[in-house]
């Protein structure tokens, strides 16, 4: 969700269509938007299990990880100033919700062991992307669904199926570099059916009104508004 609760309503009121068994947070759920403790308290009420996500995690310490590697000395202040930012929004409440997330949830899938994880089953960091060498993946289980990337896909991988369910809250390409408007208005989730030793998925997209967004931006007053609101595409 990465703090957009717009987009994250948008995408419940999609999955009250569905009407599944169970619905799983793959993680990345408060930082870098200007909802995170509205995000939070959403999922609350859903009661689901939660995956801890690489930016779950920051928002406890603030310690950027692998990003502190590649980062700018800009973008390490940005992300530093939203982060610190939101950690005021959640509270020690909000973040000590955070702090029950799990690495991994595993559940049956009419026999199939499904594995939900944020970026790998190992690590909440690590990206994995369909051009990916496969052994350079670490597998577990029959299904893994994952988040991280941002991308929507779908491949095997040594006997395991793999999937990325997207991102509800912040779409974009991963592959292109952040230009001016990468943000897509969109909310993107996964379905997954398993019946009689099958198991389908489903990508699901889900438009959201992107102004609601921006206004709800400028009242919470995000850190940094000025170089985000531009990058969502109307």
């Amino acid at each position: 969700m990465h703090g957009n609760a717009v987009a994250f309503r948008a995408a419940l009121a999609d999955v009250e269509r569905v009407e599944p068994d169970l619905v799983v947070s793959l993680g990345d759920v408060a930082q870098g938007g200007p909802q995170p403790l509205e995000c939070v308290q959403i999922l609350r009420e859903l009661g689901c299990p939660c995956v801890f996500g690489n930016s779950d995690e920051f928002l406890l310490t603030l310690d950027l990880g692998q990003e502190a590697e590649t980062a700018s000395d800009e973008r390490k202040h940005q992300l530093l100033e939203v982060g610190t930012w939101s950690q005021e929004q959640l509270g020690e409440d909000g973040l000590g919700f955070l702090r029950t997330f799990q690495p991994t949830v595993e559940l049956d899938l009419d026999g199939s062991r499904l594995v939900c994880c944020h970026a790998t089953p190992t690590s909440n960091e690590d990206v994995v992307l369909p051009a990916t060498p496969p052994d350079e993946i670490p597998i577990a289980g029959d299904v893994v669904a994952a988040g991280h990337v941002h991308l929507q896909w779908l491949r095997r991988v040594r006997g395991t199926l793999w999937l990325c369910a997207g991102s509800v809250g912040l779409v974009y390409e991963h592959e292109e570099p952040t230009a001016e408007v990468p943000f897509l208005p969109y909310s993107e989730y996964a379905v997954l059916t398993a019946a009689d030793g099958r198991v389908d998925v489903e990508f699901r997209r889900i438009g959201f009104d992107v102004e609601e967004l921006l206004a709800a931006a400028i009242t919470a007053g995000l850190p940094d508004i000025e170089r985000w609101a531009p990058m969502w595409q109307r």
